[in-house]
């Protein structure tokens, strides 16, 4: 053996085979198994000839304790700086040793150290022994598995579980995955199907008990695996007796439409909640029954109707009006036909030929009916109606202005759109057919004025009359416009001593804000206003010059 230091020679008298591992080297010959690997650092600084390493030292403590010797206590007072770190090889050193009750020792100096030390992880102790207890018991010379703790974490033991079961050791298996925490039904369905073919001579009765006893080990396990391996090996009688047992209705509800019991799966599909499997027999029952049978098949079933009203919202519109219609759902139908008359509007084959007169309106007057037939539905009957009639009025007005920019806008935007083409009869039109408010009226127009920049029509409709939203729109349309000429003009018509201070410094005149904020009496005002005009010296003054006198009033 070749190393650090001097070369070690080890001799046999028969041939060997050498199988190298993550850790060592694995030594067969005719008579004998060995494994030969490197002594682990923790191991070496305890059990050293004269070692007085820390860990040596709280391995020798034990003893001591044990001995009711007053020499523990001072090896602990000695090695308590290092305590942690001589916990830590006594575990490490423990995991090594293949010696049961030399890793009973190393354990239990590790406990005895970790009573002294407070900062160290206390579920290490817990996770080596649980470790240890399954490689003591997969070395057992009736297994005769003799991992290393190096090999058994990188193997893994997913993988430590898979081999038992492959070698037909389901019972270690199965105490090993349950004292790990670990899923049990591999090893459940790896020995189910194994007893299966095993069983040629036993009763399908008798076997599907047994098979039953170990199978509710695990909840919610699949039985289609254990149905598929039964039929494969002949026994179809067992394999339908298991389908009963099948938790899984994604695996169950197949087989039922295979034997052609719809209804069956239908039910065993909704009671699931899974939606994919409540289309698939939807689409099987959809192809084999006529569609009044249909519907009655997925009326009784909420789910079921649910999810194939939302399918053929998407995909088959007159067969979902057929069944709303056949179930009284006039509403549903109305909504339905709403729904493609807008669609049809962005269909840019049906825009020709003046689709507002034909299908489309048709379509929206169809719905308003329906909807006119329910008395819950009043309000969507007259919005289906004012909405025909938006329709009929903008077609008419692209007629008009030879423009196709009115259809499908609002009735704001209808109004605004009238006002800037200059078009205000056609505007005032459908302010009175739609009720529009005034101060509704007053906001589109004022900013469709400021829009054309028509500065002399937005004066004189500002002397109409008092306008009802006051003149702060009118303010905002000419300052957003960049036009401050034009908003000096509104800008003394507000009441509101504090708009006038703010829409004065929108426009740059700081004099005036500051007239209009002391009047409002506002220190805060006044300091938002003076971090507005910042860059100005002399208006900063202003407005420092009045924050003082109104936070230090004069007395009498």
């Amino acid at each position: 053996m070749v190393g650090p230091g001097d070369p070690v020679s080890y001799f046999y008298d028969e041939p060997v085979l050498l199988i190298p591992e993550c850790d060592g080297v694995r030594i067969l010959s005719n008579m004998s198994m060995e494994f030969l690997h490197r002594v682990p650092d923790s191991t070496v600084s305890i059990f050293q000839i004269g070692s007085t390493l820390p860990a040596a030292l709280l391995y020798d403590a034990l003893d001591h304790f044990d001995r009711r010797s007053a020499k523990a206590d001072e090896n602990l007072r000695l090695i308590r700086s290092s305590l942690p770190e001589a916990v830590e090889a006594c575990i490490d050193a423990a995991g090594h040793e293949f010696d049961v009750s030399l890793q009973w020792t190393l354990l239990r100096a590790a406990n005895y150290g970790q009573a002294f030390c407070s900062h160290f992880q206390r579920d290490r102790i817990q996770e080596m022994c649980k470790t240890l207890r399954v490689l003591n018991a997969v070395r057992h010379p009736d297994i005769g598995i003799p991992l290393s703790i190096q090999q058994y974490k990188l193997l893994t033991p997913a993988v430590l579980i898979a081999r038992l079961i492959n070698a037909h050791r389901h019972l270690l298996a199965l105490q090993i995955s349950e004292y790990l925490g670990m899923n049990q039904e591999v090893v459940v369905m790896h020995w189910t199907c194994t007893k299966i073919t095993a069983s040629a001579a036993i009763p399908d009765a008798t076997l599907l008990e047994m098979l039953l006893d170990k199978l509710k080990i695990c909840k919610g396990i699949s039985y289609a695996a254990v149905v598929a391996h039964a039929d494969k090996n002949g026994r179809r009688k067992l394999a339908a007796m298991l389908v009963e047992h099948e938790p899984r209705s994604s695996k169950q509800v197949p087989l039922l439409l295979s034997i052609g019991e719809e209804d069956t799966a239908l039910m065993k599909a909704t009671e699931s909640g899974d939606t994919d499997l409540v289309y698939l027999v939807l689409f099987h029952i959809w192809q084999k029954r006529p569609a009044l049978e249909f519907f009655g098949t997925i009326q009784a079933r909420p789910l079921a109707r649910d999810l194939f009203v939302n399918y053929a919202r998407h995909y088959k519109h007159e067969f979902l009006k057929d069944f709303f219609l056949s179930t009284g759902q006039l509403q549903d139908v109305a909504f339905l036909l709403w729904k493609e008359s807008w669609e049809l509007s962005k269909n840019p084959m049906a825009s020709k030929g003046s689709p507002l007169h034909g299908p489309r309106i048709k379509l929206i007057e169809k719905s308003q009916h329906l909807f006119a037939e329910t008395k819950e539905y009043v309000f969507e009957s007259k919005a289906a109606e004012e909405h025909a009639k938006l329709l009929r009025m903008q077609h008419e007005l692209e007629v008009t202005t030879k423009q196709a920019i009115f259809v499908d806008s609002s009735i704001s935007d209808t109004i605004r759109t009238c006002i800037v083409l200059g078009n205000h009869r056609a505007a005032a039109k459908v302010k009175t057919e739609f009720k529009v408010s005034e101060k509704r009226w007053y906001w589109l127009k004022v900013f469709a004025l400021a829009t054309i920049r028509d500065w002399d029509a937005l004066e004189k409709f500002s002397k109409e009359k008092r306008p009802p939203i006051g003149y702060r729109p009118f303010v905002e349309a000419c300052v957003d416009a960049d036009e401050k000429g034009e908003a000096l003009k509104y800008i003394p018509k507000l009441t509101d001593p504090r708009e006038r201070a703010e829409a004065y410094a929108r426009v740059g005149m700081a004099k005036e804000a500051a007239d209009a904020a002391s009047q409002a009496k506002d220190n805060e005002l006044l300091g938002r206003l003076k971090q507005t005009f910042a860059q100005n010296a002399a208006a900063s003054s202003i407005f420092d010059t009045l924050r003082d006198r109104l936070s230090f009033p004069s007395v009498s």
